[in-house]
């Protein structure tokens, strides 16, 4: 019995080892395949990325407490070219005219890297859509829903949101953080103009603050979501973001008959008054298959359409940071938002404001300084594609980071500085169809870009004309300038945010000097 026993170990450690060998031997032949067989292989680079994956894990995970992969390539491109391979499929490219190649619009053929599609935790919406053909459809489908007129209908929804807001800082509630009001800005007016129904969060600050914080967590950490979609969903689920959606899209499919009976109003249609249509009804009424109008399939569209209204939450806190850490700006701002509006008392309107040379100027820089975006964006091209004297086979997930263009020094001259002037010069005009790719470029341009812009531009300009906030304990170089690159980039780990005081109203000198920590 006890030699059965023993040779039963013992054979079951010879297969133990006959397995690592197995292991070891296929993942050595992997290994030597990556690099010296590999279509890949002869592209510049370390060899050690193109060997394993674990070599961007390393630096996504645990350089520096992780997200240090984008700074790492920008590195690599230094020290080996414009062209580098960065892990054992990709191959990234630092050049502008190959970036209006890869993110060409229309008629050319991309695909998105299945990777980094599932960041948001999502399967059925545009962002997540990998497939061309597919995210093409569906971006047609909903394209209405973004026109200019229908998202000048959600300016009243802006004006009544920001209204409530500056009642808030006027009252100086005890919850004080300015970043939870900006979330509860951006996300109730997106959703009250997407839905039809409103979250009230500006009435409840406290969950306000849960979703906010919750959602800049998952977006600044390191970039286990791309790995790990389930994390992301799970997040959602947290706060019932993709159950409340999905009950939106319910009841819509459940109420449409209500459009052809004249004894109903149907909130989810617009009427002949300039009221919004909403993403659903818009959806609906496309020549989309009838199975992408389910609800299950449009709330996925709604759920990554309203977590993208967070990055509108950003760009605010640091627009009102950059512009009092430059009061000659504010200055000549104000001075321009006076003469077309001397009563701070009156609601400046988006069509106004986009007529003002400086404000003009003012929001492109907030935008390019500010750009939130840390991760890479691959596209798949299913031809060949030249660079230079290279030939990159088809179907190789490729990259050019937006960031980097927008704080090229070649083309913004002291790309860290905060200079809306860059943007007046006639002399040299920057290239905007080129170089301004705050909303990325071609196929997969950010849909939402009219009602971010609205958004900002009416918020910083209604703030900064009605009131005088002051910046508090923070230094650029720890709470402002990116050290790290997940989703969205971030501060360094220790940094407890950019802090605003709200001062008082505008002229009114003898206001009490009550300070409001607010984080970005």
């Amino acid at each position: 019995m006890a030699f059965e026993l023993l040779g039963g170990s013992h054979l079951l450690f010879t297969c133990t080892l006959v397995a690592i060998g197995g292991i070891i031997v296929v993942y050595s032949g992997l290994i030597i395949y990556r690099v010296s067989f590999h279509p890949l292989s002869k592209f510049p680079g370390p060899r050690l990325a193109a060997a394993t994956y674990w070599y961007e894990a390393y630096y996504d995970l645990v350089q520096k407490g992780g997200s240090q992969y984008t700074s790492k390539i920008q590195a690599l491109h230094t020290k080996y070219g414009p062209i580098i391979r960065i892990n054992p499929e990709e191959i990234s490219v630092d050049d502008v005219e190959f970036h209006d190649k890869l993110y060409a619009p229309q008629p050319a053929v991309r695909d998105k890297h299945p990777s980094f599609s599932a960041t948001l935790g999502t399967m059925g919406g545009s962002f997540s859509t990998v497939d061309h053909h597919l995210h093409r459809s569906r971006r047609v489908a909903y394209n209405p829903f973004f026109s200019v007129a229908n998202v000048s209908t959600s300016e009243a929804t802006i004006i009544e949101k920001l209204n409530r807001l500056c009642d808030l800082l006027e009252a100086r509630r005890d919850s004080s953080d300015l970043g939870t009001y900006f979330a509860a800005l951006s996300f109730d007016s997106f959703y009250t103009w997407a839905f039809g129904s409103s979250l009230d969060l500006l009435g409840d600050l406290q969950f306000a603050s849960y979703w906010y914080h919750t959602i800049i967590t998952l977006a600044t950490s390191i970039p286990l979501p791309r790995i790990f979609p389930s994390l992301m969903r799970y997040a959602r689920k947290l706060f019932n973001l993709q159950a409340m959606i999905l009950q939106e899209a319910e009841r819509f499919v459940a109420n449409e008959h209500l459009q052809s009976n004249p004894k109903h109003e149907n909130k989810y249609y617009p009427n002949r008054n300039g009221q919004p249509e909403t993403l659903f009804s818009v959806i609906r009424r496309s020549k989309i298959s009838d199975d992408e109008k389910t609800p299950f399939r449009m709330s996925q569209e709604g759920t990554e359409m309203f977590m993208a209204s967070f990055t509108p939450v950003r760009t605010m806190m640091l627009g009102l940071y950059y512009l009092y850490s430059n009061l000659d700006v504010l200055k000549t701002l104000r001075k321009e938002l006076d003469h077309i509006n001397p009563n701070h008392e009156v609601d400046l309107k988006f069509k106004t404001l986009s007529s003002l040379p400086y404000l003009r100027a003012v929001m492109k820089e907030i935008l390019r300084i500010t750009f939130p975006v840390g991760s890479r964006l691959p596209m798949i091209c299913h031809e060949e594609i030249e660079f230079h004297d290279w030939k990159i086979p088809a179907h190789t997930p490729m990259s050019v980071n937006h960031r980097n263009l927008l704080f090229d020094p070649t083309v913004f001259i002291e790309p860290h500085k905060f200079s809306p002037e860059r943007w007046l010069n006639d002399k040299d005009p920057i290239d905007e169809k080129r170089y301004f790719v705050v909303f990325g470029k071609g196929g997969r341009v950010c849909p939402g870009k009219g009602f971010a812009t609205q958004l900002i531009q009416m918020t910083l300009s209604t703030l900064v004309q009605r009131y005088e906030f002051e910046i508090i304990d923070t230094i650029w170089e720890g709470d402002v300038a990116v050290s790290r690159a997940s989703l969205l980039t971030a501060p360094a780990f220790e940094s407890k945010g950019v802090k605003l005081g709200l001062v008082g109203s505008r002229g009114n000198a003898g206001a009490q000097n009550e300070f409001f920590g607010c984080h970005a």
